[in-house]
């Protein structure tokens, strides 16, 4: 298995394997690559290249962290999660059609990843609709005050609904690569993330506009 043979050790400071040579990397700007990189990139990890592997986890390792911890609000439980998200994807890389969509194909990995995880531990939300309503009004941590309300609201959404609004709002992706990440037709994607706004802005008890805003 090619991760075997990477030489790959857990980063410290951000929780799951890469190599020495992403290791020099840190710190410095990654320029994004176009569609065009990435499928070569792909080509290359489908033949075991080292370079071309570590490389894609450099510029997705960020992102699939991002997605999951929204999903989870556990760091440790997020780096496994993003860890075996990596690991699961690079099993399946010889199944993907079209390499140049390689991030919402890895996205749509990382959502079963997770699923997966709430069915194992058949988890919950534990943040009740009562805890939202207590956060201190203190003006001075009105920025973290507004991201745990709103993250805990998120908490409360089923699954779907969560992985919608994440990956509409933060991770600002278009409704095509919404709809591959999600499995769901594209001509659906924007009933959908409205409908998970309607239901959050319920779960938000009238703050949804200063929220959203």
């Amino acid at each position: 298995f090619l991760f075997g043979r990477l030489g790959l050790f857990a980063d410290p400071g951000f929780g799951f394997p890469f190599t020495l040579a992403d290791k020099q990397t840190q710190g410095q700007i990654i320029v994004e690559p176009d569609q065009n990189d990435i499928a070569a990139l792909v080509a290359y990890a489908r033949d075991g290249d080292e370079q071309a592997i570590s490389r894609l986890i450099t510029i997705h390792k960020g992102l699939i962290y991002t997605i999951v911890i929204r999903m989870v609000a556990n760091s440790d439980t997020a780096r496994d999660l993003t860890q075996d998200s990596f690991i699961r994807a690079f099993r399946k890389l010889r199944d993907l059609k079209q390499p140049e969509k390689f991030r919402p194909w890895l996205c749509a990995i990382a959502r079963r990843v997770v699923l997966d995880y709430f069915r194992a531990e058949k988890r919950k939300p534990t943040v009740s609709l009562e805890e939202i309503g207590e956060i201190a009004a203190d003006p001075d941590h009105a920025a973290a005050r507004r991201k745990k309300v709103i993250q805990d609201a998120l908490n409360l959404l089923n699954p779907r609904d969560r992985m919608l609004l994440v990956l509409a709002y933060y991770q600002d992706f278009s409704q095509a690569e919404i709809a591959q990440a999600m499995k769901i037709p594209e001509s659906n994607v924007r009933v959908y993330i409205q409908r998970a706004r309607d239901r959050l802005r319920k779960l938000l008890k009238g703050r949804e506009h200063e929220l959203l805003s």
